[in-house]
């Protein structure tokens, strides 16, 4: 499959009202990823001005659902299937995060996070493999981070939920192997959207200094290995964790 068939193909993408998320929404579209359905939870005008941009209608690629509610993402799988029918590639980038010592943390706090991120992917994984398991083919891209294979202060909710999109996604690609579906895992570094910009500039230019390329990734840099992973030239390629850091981990 090239990026020309990609047209045939319906992608869900869910998270995808966030900094990375809309940027990777503007390329999936850019490059011939039209039969693209986009989760967020909350409205979003970038995300649809985005949409807009490439002369579709929000209304017919932007579901709203909260993937951590059984029922939502029921919902969901219904209603992106009735809009363009069978699904072939499933993006998991939907995720959350705080900050808060390991000690300090309530476990309200602790399960608020592990279900934002790990709850949500398991979830929408739950839904959209049984239609993909019947068309005998499949991508699952489930995004995790470099937290969980390095660790960082003040995240540890965090680190344990993304290193658990780690394992879920390794035990999954052996489950589904069989069926021509491969599921991989991307483990992103800090990219140049979102919440990084919600730290104080002097943390942030901490973190750049960390990174051996000395610089934050772009969209294009996860775009160009979710597009080789949704394509037949990815299908030997399944329970893989991919590291896309600019070098700090792998």
């Amino acid at each position: 499959m090239n990026i020309d068939q990609m047209g045939d193909k319906t992608v869900v993408l869910t998270g995808a009202s966030g900094g990375i998320g809309v940027a990777l929404a503007d390329y999936l579209l850019a490059n011939g990823v039209t039969r693209l359905a986009l989760q967020y939870r909350s409205t979003s005008e970038e995300l649809f001005a985005a949409v807009r941009q490439h002369g579709l209608d929000p209304e017919k690629h932007c579901f709203r659902a909260d993937l951590s509610n059984e029922e939502d993402v029921r919902a969901l799988g219904e209603n992106i299937s009735a809009a363009f029918g069978p699904v072939w590639g499933l993006i998991n980038l939907a995720g959350s995060t705080s900050n808060g010592l390991s000690w300090k943390l309530s476990l309200e706090e602790f399960q608020h996070v592990l279900a934002n991120n790990l709850t949500t992917t398991f979830l929408a994984c739950r839904e959209f493999i049984p239609g993909m398991r019947e068309a005998d083919g499949g991508r699952i891209i489930n995004i995790s981070s470099v937290v969980a294979f390095d660790g960082v202060a003040g995240a540890s909710h965090y680190c344990a939920a993304k290193a658990g999109v780690a394992g879920f996604t390794k035990a999954i690609a052996r489950e589904l192997a069989t069926r021509h579906i491969t599921a991989n895992a991307l483990a992103l570094g800090y990219f140049d959207y979102g919440m990084l910009y919600t730290v104080p500039d002097t943390l942030r230019e901490g973190i750049r200094q960390q990174i051996p390329t000395g610089r934050f990734g772009s969209a294009a840099e996860i775009g160009g290995m979710v597009m080789h992973l949704l394509s037949n030239d990815g299908a030997y390629v399944t329970g893989q964790v991919l590291h896309i850091n600019g070098g700090m981990y792998g």
